[in-house]
């Protein structure tokens, strides 16, 4: 008589944090905001540079594969899947599309001049199906446009929608070249957009002309945001101007700081401006908090030890407790 070993059951444990996914992922660059998202290319073979029809929270859409499939860990959110390659029919669909969004953006040009909206008509989309066309809008406050999507609903016979978006989104919508003569950052790289302060121009030592350090969008350039860490540590270590201080040819009173090479402009006692690097420039309260008093040590010497009537009280107090 043969006994079987028991033999636990086995739980499957998942090699991945929780709320993780292992996916043949692959970037896609759509035509309306030309930023790259993620993609789950599931099993299919992707190329960089073919079309391919996704799945978007809007509908489908046709975008262009700009990487290669690889496999990534994803969080479990619901990420836009590839649907298949583009066929000659979904090019010609696009295609057709395309016109369809240049007429709508005239008839919608048209309508809001002649209602007078206080709007600023950015873009449209027709989805890749052609059930719904979208309109993206930018405006200072809240606009009352359902006259307006009455009169596209009725022009196109199909489901309107309008969004109103911010300028820098606009922007990133349009594209453009920069003032550096590079592609603009939200249309090329740029995932969100950060706060932008004046205080930042300030610390670079920029000009404070808002044709300079403004963008297209007319806010302040988000590249304002790149070396803004850099030039806080090093600012940190260079003296304020107005501070006196004393150099090689002199004492002196610094005027202009520059960050980045680490030096300092001081107009001298003689009304002479002198360049000097933070290495060859001390300030004036740090020499003079330096400087010691020859009589300090002696007093200080002279106060930890113990004056001699102290001494002859301690004495006296010992030999009576001795007597007794």
């Amino acid at each position: 008589m043969t006994t079987a070993l028991y033999e636990p059951k086995r739980r499957d444990v998942s090699p991945f944090a929780p709320g993780q996914r292992l996916l043949n992922v692959v970037h896609v660059r759509f035509p309306l905001n030309h930023l790259r998202h993620l993609a789950d290319a599931r099993q299919l073979q992707l190329a960089p540079g073919e079309s391919v029809v996704v799945d978007t929270d809007r509908g489908p859409a046709i975008g262009e594969v700009v990487g290669h499939v690889r496999r990534q860990l994803v969080e479990d959110e619901q990420i836009p899947q590839v649907l298949r390659r583009a066929t000659d029919a979904d090019l010609k669909q696009a295609q057709r599309n395309q016109e369809t969004e240049r007429a709508a953006y005239r008839f919608c040009i048209e309508r809001i001049r002649a209602r007078k909206l206080p709007m600023k008509l950015v873009r449209t989309q027709c989805l890749h199906d052609g059930s719904k066309l979208v309109f993206f809008f930018s405006a200072d406050g809240r606009v009352d446009f359902r006259d307006l999507v009455k009169d596209l609903a009725h022009r196109f016979r199909t489901r309107i929608e309008m969004y109103q978006i911010g300028v820098r989104d606009g922007t990133r919508m349009l594209g453009g070249i920069g003032p550096c003569g590079r592609e603009l950052c939200c249309s090329s790289f740029l995932t969100h957009f950060e706060p932008i302060s004046i205080r930042m121009a300030k610390d670079q030592g920029l000009t404070l002309n808002p044709r300079k350090i403004s963008g297209m969008c007319g806010r302040l350039m988000c590249c304002l945001v790149y070396e803004q860490k850099v030039y806080r540590r090093l600012k940190k270590r260079l003296p304020r101007p107005g501070k006196e201080v004393l150099t090689p040819e002199g004492t002196g009173e610094i005027i202009s700081v520059d960050v980045i090479n680490q030096r300092v402009t001081v107009s001298l006692n003689d009304d002479r401006r002198e360049t000097f690097p933070l290495t060859e420039v001390r300030l004036e309260s740090e020499v003079r908090r330096e400087t010691v008093d020859p009589t300090s040590s002696d007093e200080k010497i002279l106060q930890d030890q113990p004056s001699q009537g102290g001494n002859r009280r301690r004495r006296r107090r010992s030999s009576e407790t001795t007597e007794d």
